[in-house]
């Protein structure tokens, strides 16, 4: 039975009607620029009340106001493929896997890390001394920001 909805003509056209609910959504609501990115239909402009947490994605479509990072792309070009995978089921799935995205396993497979729910952990470089009185940390370097540079987070 499994075969009958995972990956197959019946989820396909559930992602094909989810994509032209969420296209409907998109032009109908964003008042931003409409692009091609990643495989998704990117959307920006769109109201803060008309997606979750920093967007959403719906079925090939990605809603959102401000928050088209490539890694964020990477990160909803996976739900997309999961759109693909569950079609219909997909919403249903994911409601049951809960609202934590630390514990949502489709956020986990889609990437915490490019999807802004952890940060990257960083290494320092240090080694770890007893006894030795703490190096100074190095002085940081400002990123200088060009037009069209997204702000940093």
């Amino acid at each position: 039975m499994t075969s009958f909805l995972l990956d197959s003509p019946v989820s396909r056209a559930g992602y094909y009607f989810a994509t032209a609910v969420g296209a409907t959504w998109g032009f109908l609501m964003s008042t931003g620029p409409v692009e091609r990115r990643n495989g998704l239909l990117v959307f920006t402009g769109m109201p803060k009340h008309a997606f979750g947490r920093g967007g959403s994605c719906v079925g090939g479509c990605y809603l959102t106001d401000t928050n088209v990072s490539d890694d964020i792309l990477e990160h909803e070009a996976v739900h997309k493929r999961q759109w693909q995978r569950y079609g219909m089921l997909f919403p249903l799935l994911y409601f049951v896997a809960g609202r934590d995205p630390l514990r949502n396993r489709f956020e986990i497979e889609a990437g915490l890390e490019k999807g802004g729910y952890v940060r990257t952990r960083r290494r320092s470089g240090r080694r770890a001394t007893t006894g030795a009185a703490p190096t100074p940390a190095a002085p940081t370097r400002r990123r200088i920001r060009r037009d069209g540079d997204a702000p940093e987070s």
